[in-house]
């Protein structure tokens, strides 16, 4: 049998070059595929467009609202539309409801430097240009208050629309925003996940003698003392108590009646034989359980209002226990509704002009500052402000004018006069019928007016109301 030799090795060449170019064809797609998988990982690592999870549900062009900016010193500010923001939390569930709208909340305009967020029977806040402080009103307890918060950076507008810092947003619509520079990656999640989450592991866990806990879920104020690491829980026999939110210390141990949070303080009023006291969320008391309810007096988060025997009083918790009333609980009332005053942009009825605290005894008010001293001469002012103006477009009742650091009071025969920050009622003589603020053309003036045989005579405030030391 004759056996080509010549064949057999051009056939082993070409079986040699075969699988040389199978091998090559092989690295080519394992370097096509590596590269491929570097590029994914990379864009993964590196993307160009933002991301953004809301309660872990990816929403889409969430950076329509967002206005990312570093500063000369390479620091990231985050802005977002305050308005719009809304919009996203309700895509990620509907059931939050956010409605959003133009102006203040109680009062109806169509301001484009103020906006109002309403999260319907929860909570509304407001937001204006050019502040730090954005006001939120509690519609769970229908209180006329509203809780003043600081925020880091003005409120400003850019072509009609409101932004707020990511700090403003935070604590305007209680949420937690993190960003991810690299990965161009929001991930926000909102009070209700939070507490959600919190209940579920609270409900897989024993907690020694006292067994199994319960986090109640259902009101929005004490919910909020989550952003400070601490929820108020409760045993299976009603007895409440602060724990850390890693669930591993008490700061209160459930032995208490009942317990509720001060949001705009970060304090905590506590309840024990129908006595209350106040602690802060290190578990520090700062009111002995002695009083009958305790209310903050706002912003200035070292004072309280206390009731003791039906008769009130103020507490400054910044100084020693043995002595912190700074006015006493004897009288009738503190503080004022602000109802009737929403459009003279009052929103404290405590504490007027960031000073003075009304004190109400029997039929007629006094003028405390925030040390605890009398400033008016006596109890002598029927009231404080002047609600009930002269029915017409676009009058409102006047409480205070900022700008001369004046409020309206009226004497024992009803007339309206002014008092300064000293207690000077002398600036203008008490025969005014009426102080009221008038609107037109998108701008404010005060004005008071006396009437005299059924003739009212009317007079700009500021040419004639010169304040006096």
């Amino acid at each position: 049998m004759y056996i080509d030799y010549d064949e057999i090795e051009e056939r082993k060449l070409k079986n040699k070059k075969l699988r040389i170019m199978i091998i090559i064809a092989i690295i080519i797609v394992i370097v096509f595929i590596c590269t491929l998988i570097g590029l994914i990982m990379y864009k993964k690592d590196n993307p160009t467009y933002i991301t953004t999870y809301i309660d872990g549900v990816k929403v889409q062009n969430f950076d329509k609202i967002v206005d990312i900016q570093t500063d000369e010193k390479g620091k990231i500010n985050i802005y977002f539309q305050i308005r719009k923001f809304a919009t996203y939390l309700n895509v990620a569930n509907k059931g939050f409801g956010y409605k959003d709208y133009d102006g203040e909340y109680d009062i109806k305009t169509e301001d484009v430097n103020s906006c109002h967020i309403l999260r319907d029977k929860q909570e509304v806040v407001v937001y204006s240009k050019g502040s730090k402080s954005i006001f939120k009103k509690n519609l769970q307890n229908n209180s006329n208050e509203y809780e003043e918060y600081t925020i880091d950076k003005d409120v400003f507008n850019n072509n009609n629309v409101l932004y707020a810092s990511q700090d403003g947003i935070e604590k305007g619509y209680n949420v937690i925003i993190s960003y991810n520079e690299k990965k161009k990656l929001f991930k926000i999640y909102t009070l209700d996940y939070l507490i959600k989450k919190q209940a579920e592991k609270i409900n897989k866990k024993s907690f020694g003698n006292y067994g199994k806990l319960v986090y109640e879920r259902k009101d929005l104020n004490n919910n909020k003392s989550i952003f400070e690491d601490v929820l108020i829980i409760k045993t299976n026999n009603n007895k409440y108590g602060l724990l850390t939110s890693d669930l591993e210390k008490f700061i209160l141990e459930p032995k208490y009646d009942n317990i509720d949070y001060f949001p705009n303080s970060k304090t905590f009023s506590v309840k024990s034989n129908g006595k209350v006291g106040l602690f802060d969320k290190d578990g520090n008391r700062k009111i002995a359980l002695i009083y009958d309810s305790i209310i903050s007096m706002g912003k200035n988060t070292n004072l309280y209002v206390v009731k003791s025997n039906n008769l009130y009083g103020v507490i400054d918790v910044n100084k020693s226990e043995n002595d912190n009333i700074i006015i006493y609980p004897q009288y009738d009332r503190i503080g004022i509704n602000v109802s009737s005053f929403a459009y003279n942009g009052v929103k404290n009825g405590y504490i007027l002009l960031d000073e003075l605290i009304p004190v109400k005894q029997g039929k007629y008010w006094a003028l405390y500052n925030k040390k605890g001293q009398q400033v008016s001469d006596g109890f002598k002012y029927t009231n404080i402000g002047c609600s009930k103006v002269k029915s017409g477009k676009n009058i409102y009742g006047l409480l205070q004018i900022p700008e001369l650091k004046t409020l309206v009071v009226s004497d024992q025969s009803n007339k309206y006069g002014f008092v300064n920050l000293n207690g000077n009622d002398n600036i203008v003589s008490f025969v005014l019928d009426q102080v009221y603020i008038k609107t037109s053309e998108g701008k404010d003036s005060y004005w008071m007016s006396i009437i005299n045989n059924g003739e009212e005579t009317e007079r700009n405030v500021f040419d004639y109301l010169i304040p006096q030391d």
